[in-house]
């Protein structure tokens, strides 16, 4: 038996028109919890991005921000795997299904994080602040831009911290399917010796799936931590690399799909 796509799943909770109702009210909730949380906490989002030497203090804010979104709105994240402990330079890559990815990976890790997303994003006034300190934004349609961009990663990596990406490149309906990952993340990893670790969330678009019309229901969500790949194995080959995540991720997301 095929499993559901998002569409799918979205027909399928409209022929229950009880459930259907009040998980789309629930959606239109954490869309008005998200709206203000950032709104009261503007001033403070914008003192604490001023300076590198503040990042941690708007780090741990959006930790409790996302934390509070599970608890709220009934989202049990359960984490399975082991995080490496001792790494000087980590990138996250996982599949990006839901808009709830990144606050699950906030609530699930134990370690500073800076997101890495499209452009696009900074057409928003107040994502622009984000992307321009400590979150970083990439411009696909250059792929110049975007080697520069990434670059942007050592930085964060001297501080301590890890990085989040989606390979992907957007969400893109694909639900439960990934699209292929595109190459430059990779090539930057292994070009500044990072540990890749790949990550897949099955459970997300489950939860918040990206449809023409929301709906936001409770229940776990996992977030399996797979086997780190260190950039001394692919000797440069940044395509070995790409391929090794996307397979790990895939043969994951299938083997949970339940």
């Amino acid at each position: 038996m095929e499993p559901l796509n998002a569409a799918q799943l979205y027909t399928q909770y409209r022929e229950r028109p009880l459930a259907f109702h009040f998980y789309r009210f629930r959606a239109y909730l954490c869309l008005a919890y998200f709206v203000l949380f950032f709104a009261f906490s503007y001033p403070f989002f914008r003192w604490a991005i001023a300076k590198p030497s503040r990042y941690p203090w708007a780090h741990r804010w959006r930790v409790f921000w996302a934390k509070s979104i599970a608890f709220l709105f009934g989202i049990r994240v359960q984490t399975i795997g082991k995080i490496p402990e001792s790494c000087d330079k980590l990138m996250i890559v996982a599949n990006h299904f839901s808009y709830l990815d990144i606050p699950i990976l906030v609530a699930a890790f134990p370690l500073s994080l800076h997101f890495v997303a499209k452009a696009e994003l900074t057409r928003f006034p107040f994502f622009r602040h984000f992307f321009h300190t400590m979150d970083i934004a990439i411009p696909r349609s250059s792929a110049q831009g975007s080697m520069k961009a990434y670059r942007r990663l050592e930085e964060f990596w001297k501080a301590g911290s890890a990085v989040v990406v989606f390979p992907e490149g957007g969400i893109l309906g694909q639900a439960p399917s990934m699209t292929a990952f595109r190459p430059a993340p990779f090539a930057v990893a292994l070009q500044q010796g990072a540990t890749v670790l790949p990550v897949s969330l099955p459970d997300t678009w489950k939860i918040l799936p990206e449809c023409p019309r929301h709906f936001l229901r409770p229940g776990p969500c996992r977030v399996h931590v797979l086997e780190p790949q260190s950039p001394e194995a692919f000797l440069g080959d940044e395509k070995a690399l790409k391929n090794k995540c996307h397979e790990l991720i895939r043969h994951d997301l299938i083997a949970h799909e339940s």
